[in-house]
């Protein structure tokens, strides 16, 4: 069986090394990008079964027009997308940010930092509901 693809869009890359091998460590084909725009087009290439998203790289809210953009392509519809930000820290929101089709199309939100085993449990229930349709 072929391993499952997850493409990891972030720009702090101490997250991203660690993350990566930590989700290779559970068999998972891991790409990076470490801005929107490469995260787009590694979307596009790649195909992934999941993308992990960060919000704050390139503007403070790059990772929110990612994921709307990402949900307009034929090969992003079906793509399961997984929020992992502090955004809410930084920016001082008081309540959690909540997934909707039109302005946050994600299918998953957790803050930063957040646990590796949090992350890695995250990762399976997202693949296997994907699996599942």
């Amino acid at each position: 069986m072929n391993k499952h693809k997850i493409l990891l869009v972030d720009d702090d890359d101490a997250f991203v090394e660690s993350n990566k091998d930590l989700l290779e460590a559970y068999d998972y084909e891991v790409f990076t990008a470490s801005n929107g725009a490469e995260g787009l087009r590694k979307l596009q290439e790649i195909r992934p079964d999941l993308m992990i998203l960060d919000v704050m790289m390139t503007t403070r809210t790059e990772g929110f027009n990612v994921a709307r953009t990402a949900r307009e392509t034929p090969e992003g519809q079906s793509i399961p997308i997984l929020l992992v930000t502090g955004v809410m820290k930084a920016m001082e929101i008081p309540d959690s940010l909540t997934s909707d089709n039109k302005w946050l199309p994600v299918d998953r939100i957790l803050e930063k930092p957040i646990e590796p085993a949090t992350l890695v449990k995250e990762v399976n229930k997202i693949i296997e509901r994907k699996g599942e349709k």
